[in-house]
């Protein structure tokens, strides 16, 4: 689902782009089992490309393919970033349930707290573990359904209401996928919101 005037407005403002930068991104590539630098980097969710320059800095991607169900999204991101990162960037619209790219492609995939308000979450997550080539790296930030079920949530959001997960039903669909997560799945909270995050390998 595209986000709403309110979900927008939130994603797109120097608060979040600072959380994203101080703790949600050396959050995540402090779970990372293994080295990122050098790796073919596909971020689900590009928002107006802070995932991006994230992508690049702080997990040093060789090459970043970013992609978006929302073309305003993919616009904010495609005039923000301009031709700092030249050939090296990809931006697309298209839908995480639905990849585009050949199988074995990534070795690394951000996600960013995208995948929960994709109807069919479950098939998101196994085109991820089908597009990272054996000895990628999945890291994930989500929201869980016990957080999508509160009144602000509710109120203020749209997200599908159906079929939604915590963390113990995000581990099972990764396993599900073929990936590995040894465990590495924790609770964190983004301001006063609860949240988790992880890291899941595609074996070799």
């Amino acid at each position: 689902m595209k986000l709403n005037w309110v979900e927008t407005l939130v994603m797109n403002n120097p608060v979040r782009a600072g959380l994203q930068r101080r703790r949600e991104g050396p959050g995540l590539r402090g779970l990372a089992p293994g080295p990122t630098e050098g790796a073919a980097t596909l971020v689900v969710g590009c928002g107006r490309g802070v995932d991006v320059e994230i992508a690049f800095e702080l997990f040093k991607a060789s090459t970043v393919t970013a992609i978006d169900l929302d073309e305003r999204q993919v616009e904010r991101a495609r005039r923000r970033l301009g031709s700092r990162y030249g050939s090296a960037l990809e931006l697309i619209a298209c839908d995480a349930a639905e990849l585009p790219f050949e199988s074995g492609r990534f070795g690394l995939v951000l996600d960013f707290g995208i995948i929960h308000h994709i109807p069919e979450w479950k098939k998101a997550v196994a085109q991820i573990s089908r597009v990272l080539t054996p000895g990628g790296q999945f890291l994930f930030e989500e929201i869980p359904k016990s957080e999508l079920d509160t009144w602000v949530y509710r109120f203020f959001t749209d997200h599908p209401r159906e079929d939604r997960f915590n963390a113990p039903d995000f581990a099972q669909a990764c396993t599900e996928a073929g990936l590995d997560l040894g465990g590495r799945i924790e609770p964190f909270r983004i301001l006063v919101f609860n949240a988790f995050r992880g890291a899941a390998v595609k074996p070799e």
